[in-house]
């Protein structure tokens, strides 16, 4: 979606015409692969499974070893590995934690299972062994541990077979129906992204669920499904608020998103300075996407008073991010010469590199093609082909 913002420039000395700047552009959500797909490092173990007295946190704390610490009186040999497994935890003795883990996880201690789980697979106290770490999943897993099933579920999403896990989707959808939050959210995402359009009703459903338990992801994801119509009527006003609150909560995606909504006015009044805090906060948070349209209110006085060299460094803050409008911005800035100097070379490099979007697909917009052409037009053939030659050797 593209809000009009006029802007006409004419560079006259040279007779280079720029385009028109581009003007606030709404992000599509990303696809279910960028959202759910997730990096070898797993959460961190979940402090409230930690039991032990806190004066015994505070010794383990302070260096109190594992080995020595007395323990309470009856615990089991299993319970007793399981003690002493937390105490080395806690004081950051990873590789006593994880021997212990495991020797209470066999001992059938399904806490200490997920734990010996998340380190085999975070590779603390000892190597990253996935194989291992769904094994004990897996154990606890059967005894329906909403956590343990999650973090199943983001094992499956490596797409390692070897690790027999199947599809990532069934693992997050008994996480979600075992009370899980973060799992209700990668559920709703997979049901969002499913080709089954009524599978779009559901996600509204768990997303939801996930928002009203205080999940800034949920709330984000809920308003992404109210803003696009799926699965239900298009409510521009709740995704409006749902955005609100996931960015009271320092989620810079919907910091954007509601910034975006108050500039155009839509789903409720349009207010050009409270679009340009929300904006702001997005693009201090490094939002690459909002870094651009930040710079572009600056640089046209929306919202604020105009600043001209700071609206360039937020273009290239956002274009070294690789969001394409912000390279655009920041190659339309170059070639302008406004708050930079001006480098012709440097502005065909970033129109150049703003063609293709952050995955890789070519962005078809005619002012960016209209800049491209100008900067074409005044830089030497030679120059132009070295450039060119330099962006294709990237790609």
């Amino acid at each position: 979606m593209r809000f009009t913002l006029p802007l006409i420039i004419v560079l006259a000395a040279t007779g280079l015409v720029l385009p028109s700047a581009a003007a606030l552009v709404r992000q599509d959500a990303a696809p279910l692969e960028d959202e759910v797909a997730p990096d070898i490092v797993a959460p961190t173990f979940p402090q409230e499974l930690i039991l032990l007295p806190e004066e015994v946190q505070s010794a383990a704390q302070d260096g109190m070893a594992a080995d020595t610490a007395e323990l309470p009186t009856g615990l089991s040999g299993a319970d007793a590995a399981w003690y002493r497994a937390q105490v080395a935890y806690v004081g950051e003795d990873w590789a006593s934690a994880r021997n212990y883990a495991e020797t209470a996880a066999a001992g059938g201690i399904v806490d200490a299972a997920l734990l010996a789980g998340i380190m085999a697979r975070n590779g603390e106290g000892g190597p990253v062994d996935l194989s291992t770490a769904a094994r004990w999943f897996n154990r606890a897993a059967d005894r329906d541990d909403p956590v343990a099933l999650y973090n199943l579920g983001l094992l499956a999403a490596l797409g390692d077979a070897s690790l027999e896990l199947g599809r990532a989707e069934p693992w997050f959808e008994r996480a979600a129906r075992a009370g899980h939050i973060p799992a209700m959210v990668a559920h709703a995402i997979a049901l969002r992204n499913s080709p089954v359009p009524q599978d779009a009703i559901t996600a509204r459903e768990w997303a939801g669920r996930a928002a009203q338990q205080g999940s800034a992801e949920g709330m984000y994801q809920l308003a992404q499904l109210l803003d696009a119509g799926q699965g239900g009527e298009r409510d521009a006003a709740g995704a409006r608020v749902w955005y609100e609150r996931a960015a009271d909560q320092n989620l810079a995606e919907a910091a954007f998103q509601v910034g975006m909504m108050w500039a155009d006015g839509e789903g409720g009044e349009q207010d050009d300075a409270t679009a340009r805090n929300w904006l702001r906060i997005a693009a201090e948070s490094g939002y690459a996407p909002a870094q651009g349209q930040y710079g572009l209110m600056m640089y046209q006085g929306r919202g604020g008073e105009a600043d001209i060299e700071l609206a360039a460094y937020w273009f290239s803050r956002g274009a070294r991010g690789g969001d394409a409008e912000s390279q655009f911005l920041y190659a339309f800035a170059l070639a302008r010469g406004e708050g930079v100097p001006q480098d012709f070379e440097l502005a065909y490099r970033w129109a150049l590199l703003a063609s293709v979007d952050h995955l890789g697909a070519p962005v078809h917009d005619r002012d960016r093609d209209r800049l491209e052409a100008g900067l074409e037009g005044v830089l030497p053939p030679e120059v132009r082909q070295r450039i060119r030659a330099e962006y294709e050797a990237l790609r």
